[in-house]
């Protein structure tokens, strides 16, 4: 149905923009379970069996059976560990079909402006696409039911547009310069989630790739945009794993052996009730003989620390950025017989060099949770040398490199977050929304003029100072010669994006990126570690 733009995917250095971590290191790192059960019971010995029968039968007031479960349930998990969880039966198809890769809808990117749900762009392929919606669309009604101005949020967009494939919903939409509400019914179809945001080729021969997740889909959608790179002249290739928080075992092992030579170690798992168990690269990966960089920060975690982890302990490529999540543990699937599920901690991962890179979790999830702040408050997003290892968790590859275990994946070459742009201005433009609200006006009212040329040449910061002295007439824009530049690349790249999709917002925004500037001077100048 939609695929909600997140804000996140423009790399602010705002820091109070990490906020944003938060909604991305929930992560996963799952695989199906070993032990193929089916369900879990509770014996009649067990005492909180006999605590929720004795509420039932002697409690004062009637309460909620099913609910009171599963707090129970969450409760005993969160004592485990930080990713040991709990999905309701009401909450588990979404869940999934966020992971499998697509779900039931009318296939279309929204965003909510002044109270009104409006259509950035309608998914190719799709249902809303093939029957004419367009970019800048205003949905004004959905079964007969006014959505403008009641104070809709995503979740009751979610729950009026999405359906099961092949049932109806009608919708009432309003057009710029169209006088009347285009009526639509709209038979939901089958829409995909891309797991890949960006394939790019940069400087002629070096290719681009950016992953925000590892899904059901990811194997597929990484061999099909490497393989248009290469036939495109590619040499070298940028894996852009930034704020990508993981997924499936299968798509990070598959994405690894893509790089790697035959029998060349991916990633090995075991636990207290789990045999150790060896992944190991096969003959004839697309990207044997390519030079690979791959970018992180602090939002990588799991599956996306298993590939860097494979790259960097195989001597392989460079990992350039910020120090990883640290999630190194897996987590397996199990349903439960009232269709609900857990997720539950059976192993720990290990990168080829032997390396656990799971951070200490003894305080809780809260403190565990709070890390990525603390690591800003330390000063380690931007100085390195604040980072300590103990000696035992320091390991070497087979070409004499330390790599370190124990608290994420330690890049080989650091980058800095920028702290000279926590200017205030430029922090309250982005967090009360205006910087998104602007670029969708911007596009939406010069769609038919503009191209991609025209953008880079346009003088986009005077209209934008004029809507934002709309917004607040006492607003001061008092920005630098560094935050002006870097707010106006924004800008374009953003407006970019509202009229040609991801590949020019990526195409505009990587021309000065720290992360990929250092990775084109290693391919350019490669230096050996």
């Amino acid at each position: 149905m939609f695929n909600m733009k997140e804000n996140n995917a423009s790399y602010h250095p705002i820091i109070l923009s990490m906020v944003l971590v938060f909604g991305l290191l929930i992560g996963y790192f799952i695989m199906p379970s070993e032990q193929n059960i089916t369900s879990i019971e509770i014996g009649q010995k067990s005492k909180i069996n006999n605590i929720l029968h004795l509420i039932q039968k002697e409690y004062v007031d009637i309460v909620n059976q099913a609910q009171l479960e599963g707090n129970a349930v969450k409760s005993i998990l969160k004592e485990l560990d930080p990713h040991s969880t709990y999905i309701t039966k009401e909450d588990i198809k979404t869940v999934n079909e966020d992971m499998e890769g697509s779900f039931g809808g009318i296939g279309v990117e929204f965003i909510i402006q002044q109270d009104t749900i409006v259509v950035v762009s309608p998914i190719s392929g799709g249902p809303s696409e093939r029957l004419g919606i367009r970019s800048g669309d205003r949905i004004l009604v959905v079964e007969q039911e006014s959505v403008a101005g009641i104070g809709i949020e995503n979740k009751g967009v979610i729950n009026r547009l999405r359906g099961e494939i092949g049932t109806k919903v009608s919708v009432q939409i309003k057009r710029n310069k169209v006088k009347t509400l285009l009526k639509y019914i709209i038979t939901r179809g089958e829409i995909p989630l891309f797991s890949l945001d960006a394939k790019l080729i940069l400087d002629e021969d070096i290719g681009y790739i950016k992953l925000n997740r590892f899904s059901g889909t990811t194997s597929n959608e990484f061999y099909d945009a490497a393989k248009e790179l290469l036939n495109s002249g590619m040499e070298s290739l940028i894996l852009d794993l930034r704020q990508n928080p993981g997924g499936y075992l299968d798509a990070a092992i598959n994405v690894s052996d893509q790089f790697l030579g035959n029998k060349e170690m991916i990633v090995f798992t075991e636990g207290r009730n789990r045999k150790r168990k060896e992944f190991y690269a096969k003959k004839g990966g697309l990207l044997e003989n390519i030079e690979v960089v791959v970018l992180v920060d602090e939002g990588s975690a799991s599956a996306s620390e298993i590939v860097a982890g494979a790259i960097q302990d195989n001597d392989r490529g460079n990992v350039i950025g910020r120090r990883t999540f640290g999630k190194g543990l897996v987590q397996e699937q199990i349903p439960l017989y009232d269709g609900s599920v857990i997720r539950l901690t059976t192993q720990r991962y290990y990168t080829p060099t032997g390396r656990n890179i799971q951070r200490p979790y003894n305080k809780g999830s809260e403190d565990y949770y709070m890390e990525v702040y603390k690591r800003f408050e330390n000063g380690e997003l931007n100085n390195k040398d604040s980072i300590s290892f103990a000696d035992s968790l320091i390991f070497k590859t087979p070409k004499g490199n330390l790599v370190y275990g124990g608290g994420g994946i330690m890049p080989d070459y650091f980058i800095a977050i920028d702290t000279s742009l926590n200017n205030k201005s430029l922090t309250q433009i982005f967090n009360k929304g205006w910087f998104y609200d602007f670029c969708f006006y911007y596009a939406d009212k010069h769609r038919e003029t503009l191209n991609k040329e025209i953008i880079k040449k346009l003088n986009v910061l005077a209209p934008f100072e004029i809507f934002l002295k709309n917004k607040d007439a006492d607003f001061n824009f008092n920005l630098n010669k560094k935050e002006t530049d870097y707010l106006d690349t924004q800008l374009k790249a953003n407006i970019g994006r509202n009229l040609w999709g991801n590949s020019v917002f990526y195409s505009f925004l990587l021309t000065e990126d720290k992360f990929v500037k250092k990775a084109k001077e290693l391919f350019n100048n490669p230096v050996g570690q």
